[in-house]
Order: structure tokens, then sequence, then C-alpha cells
């Protein structure tokens, strides 16, 4: 049986067949770990978006709640100790004012 030898040539093609599948082979392992960080990445931010849009409608009705006519009158009545004005409300010192 007779030994072939290598030739330079069939070295660097066969190398650089290598090389070329390992950089394929790497892209493609990237692209899919990036893809997957990418997915959870969505995933988390989709979570948090509708816990913060609850958290904005739990807010909108405390405002509501806080802001409640009644509730701002009966605070300016029994804490502040405001009462309704005796007569008509004059207004001085503004632009406009009838007198």
């Amino acid at each position: 049986m007779v030994r072939r030898k290598w030739s330079w040539k069939g070295i660097a093609v066969g190398a650089a067949f290598f090389a070329a599948t390992a950089a394929v082979l790497t892209f493609y392992v990237w692209y899919q770990t990036e893809a997957v960080k990418l997915g959870l990445e969505i995933a988390r931010n989709e979570d948090r978006i509708l816990s913060l849009e609850k958290d904005i409608e739990a807010l909108k009705l405390e405002r509501a709640r806080l802001l409640d006519p009644g509730r701002v009158e009966r605070i300016a009545r029994d804490t502040l100790g405001l009462v309704d004005p005796a007569d008509a409300v004059i207004l001085y010192g503004r632009a406009g004012a009838a007198r």
C-alpha cells in the first residue's frame, strides 16, 4: 500500500473549509442564543408593562377617591374649620373685576 502525501494546497483547502464551517456554526449558535435572550427580555418587559398598567389604574382610583368633592368638603369643614361665606364674595385686586 502506497501512502499519499498531503499537499499544501489540499491542507489549505481543508483548513479553509473547516474554518468556514466553524464560523457558520458559531454564528448560528450565537444567533439562536441572542434570539432566546431577546424572547425572555420581551416576556419580562410585557409582564412589567402589565404590572405598571395595574399600578396606574390603582393610582387613578386613589386619585379619584382623594379628589372626591364630598371628601374635600368634609375635610375643609371638619379639619380646617372652613364655612360657607355669609354674603356674596367680593374679589379685590384682580384684573377685570367688577367695581
